[in-house]
């Protein structure tokens, strides 16, 4: 999500700016009625929905385009639900704060004080996983996606045994950096229920949505007959035309399964926009509201902060706090401008969602609350650009399982420039960045995104560990080793597997002394024959599998979806990840026996030579295979 490539939005002149307590309903009307429809024909979405509130109330709601193509059914704001992704979270988060106001959970203790069944393992002696740190998405969790989602909605089982059977391996101490975490989100589901001995559904039911009159809003993926028939579709865009596709079904519901319309989330948005309190009902103090609201952890001081589940963004000097949401059909945003006492609900129900409402983000602020001045980026800067550079790859990744090689991070080079930074990830074209201050770099164009500036952090040495985008305070993306990079990774192995092909000259070598009848090296024995069987074996194990097998597994859409999706690993995928360890086994064999060669001189010197490279060869293949954990036990 983070690495796409992001278009261009320009602010058109300003319109009347909104002041707090006050409203024009028309220019809203009119703003949304052209930014909402030109980012559907620009994204080519199928429809959208949408609700603006303004000191709590809801001031307009719309639908556009269809839910449904087939039967060209329109969107309705009151009755049409989408599904809202990870917005789903701000749900579950609202939650543990009303427990946080009762003195039920501490938000600094360890969060195993909580859990009943089991236990985060203590990584980190003396740094204990805490509520706060599930919160702000620091508590240092890989990032995991087995098991999280099902095919089909027979297959869903409780979230409570998914968190207990894929406790992700932590990676950073605790609040330490941000890497967005289902997993930490879904495990607060599981601690609500035992502080409170409700299920979460019905604790969600009866402290918030009941409450709030969300009548058309549900965490259940079996949604009463009128719910269901008002779902809207999801759409996938396919050449020249949108598909409607099923969308992901998730086990982590209290993570991302909520399916609601446009004027329910109005509620629950200004139920948060008033501090906790609508209509007469509350459901969080004031004071609880505000320390929700408030940042709570920031990978660094120019980087908007992780507030308790919402995260800020800053546009225009506008602090806003909200949380977007993605399924794989669904893009969502729940933002709110505190000081102006607005906010608005968006979601779109196609792929190029995410952009969409991206733009239609910067296009609101622009319009209603226009920057007093541009900040150009310095055209020559004092600090070497040379520090920066690197190789830097997002922190949410998997780190200690297969699925790192299955989901194999994008790396993001950046190097110096005459007098700036070039900026290039995956498939896109070098972008030049310019120092706006110290350690802080803006495009050189001049071209705005939501994502804000680059922001690199430096750690106590001063040596620069990882960078930021100023407004996407979930997502750091650290400094990657050298021995980490794509060039050197694809080079070992591929060095590896030229060196481990020249085995095939002793067979060779073999038959033609035997057709011909020439004589061996006196200095052979039967058990040097057995030392070049032991390293052929292993060299052709290696190559088999990078070259055939593990191709084959990853061409296999089938055999990948039963591994993410089904209880069980499957056999095939079990056997094919068994041979290299074999090989790796063997390969250790073969380098005992290296030493057996010189030490007793079997064959020619040259042999020797070449003997000892394959079993180089052969330590380049086990420490790619361990790289990217591609054994059995990784699975």
């Amino acid at each position: 999500m983070i690495l796409i490539t992001w278009s261009p939005v320009l602010a058109g002149d300003a319109g009347p700016s909104f002041e707090s307590g006050t409203v024009d309903r028309a220019e809203v009307e009119a703003f949304f009625d052209e930014a909402v429809p030109a980012g559907l024909a620009k994204y080519n979405i199928p429809g959208a929905t949408v609700s603006f509130v303004q000191d709590g109330e809801l001031i307009f709601s719309r639908g556009y385009g269809y839910s449904d193509i087939e039967n060209r059914t329109p969107v309705d704001p009151e009755t049409t639900l989408f599904h809202i992704g990870s917005i789903t979270k701000l749900f579950t988060w609202t939650c543990v704060m009303q427990l946080v106001e009762e003195g039920k959970i501490d938000l600094d203790a360890d969060i195993n004080t909580y859990l009943k069944d089991f236990s985060i393992p203590e990584t980190y002696p003396g740094n204990p996983v805490t509520m706060r740190h599930l919160m702000t998405h620091s508590a240092g969790f890989e990032e995991q996606g087995i098991h999280g989602a099902v095919l089909d909605v027979e297959d869903l089982y409780p979230f409570r045994i998914y968190c207990k059977e894929n406790v992700p391996a932590r990676v950073y101490p605790p609040g330490t950096v941000t890497s967005y975490s289902n997993y930490g989100t879904t495990l607060a589901a599981v601690i609500v229920e035992d502080v409170t001995g409700v299920p979460y559904e019905q604790y969600l039911n009866e402290h918030i949505l009941s409450p709030l009159s969300m009548t058309r809003t549900s965490i259940s993926y079996t949604l009463p007959p009128e719910m269901a028939r008002n779902l809207s579709s999801g759409y996938h865009y396919t050449g020249m035309a949108n598909e409607a596709v099923v969308d992901m079904i998730y086990v982590i519901g209290p993570a991302g399964a909520i399916s609601s319309t446009a004027n329910d989330m109005a509620a629950f948005l200004a139920a948060h926009m008033k501090n906790g309190s609508w209509h007469g009902v509350e459901i969080l103090s004031e004071e609880t509201a505000a320390l929700m609201h408030a940042p709570a952890f920031s990978n660094d001081p120019r980087v908007s902060g992780m507030c308790l589940g919402f995260y800020e963004t800053r546009l225009n000097d506008e602090r806003i706090i909200g949380h977007g949401g993605d399924t794989d059909t669904f893009h969502s945003l729940l933002a709110i401008i505190p000081e102006r006492g607005t906010g608005f609900f968006v979601s779109y129900n196609s792929l190029g969602g995410g952009q969409a409402r991206d733009d239609l983000l910067m296009e609101f602020v622009d319009r209603f609350y226009p920057a007093s001045a541009s900040i150009a980026p310095a055209k020559d800067s004092g600090t070497p650009a040379g520090k920066y550079t690197g190789t830097y790859q997002s922190t949410r990744q998997n780190y200690r399982t297969f699925e790192f090689y299955l989901s194999r991070p994008g790396q993001i080079r950046i190097e110096q420039g005459e007098k700036t930074l070039l900026f290039t990830s995956s498939g896109s074209p070098p972008s030049e960045y310019g120092e706006v201050t110290p350690g802080v770099f803006a495009q050189s164009s001049g071209q705005r995104t939501s994502y804000g500036n680059l922001v690199f952090h430096e750690d106590e040495q001063g040596t620069v560990d990882f960078f930021c985008y100023g407004n996407l305070p979930f997502f750091a993306f650290e400094r990657v080793p050298w021995y980490a990079t794509d060039p050197f990774t694809d080079g070992v192995k591929n060095a590896g597997l030229a060196i481990l092909l020249t085995v095939l000259v002793w067979p060779i070598m073999a038959v033609f002394r035997r057709v011909y009848g020439v004589t061996g090296d006196e200095r052979d024995t039967a058990l040097s024959a057995y030392v070049r069987l032991v390293a052929g074996a292993a060299s052709l194990l290696f190559v088999v599998f990078v070259l055939a097998l593990l191709p084959a597994v990853m061409g296999d859409m089938a055999l990948i979806e039963s591994y993410m999706f089904g209880q069980t690993i499957p056999l095939v995928l079990s056997a094919v990840m068994t041979v290299p360890v074999i090989a790796v086994l063997l390969s250790a064999v073969a380098a005992a026996f290296a030493i057996l060669v010189w030490r007793r001189r079997y064959w020619s010197v040259w042999h020797r030579v070449h003997y000892s490279i394959v079993v180089i060869g052969l330590f380049m293949l086990s420490w790619w295979v361990n790289f990217w954990n591609l054994f059995v036990f990784r699975l």
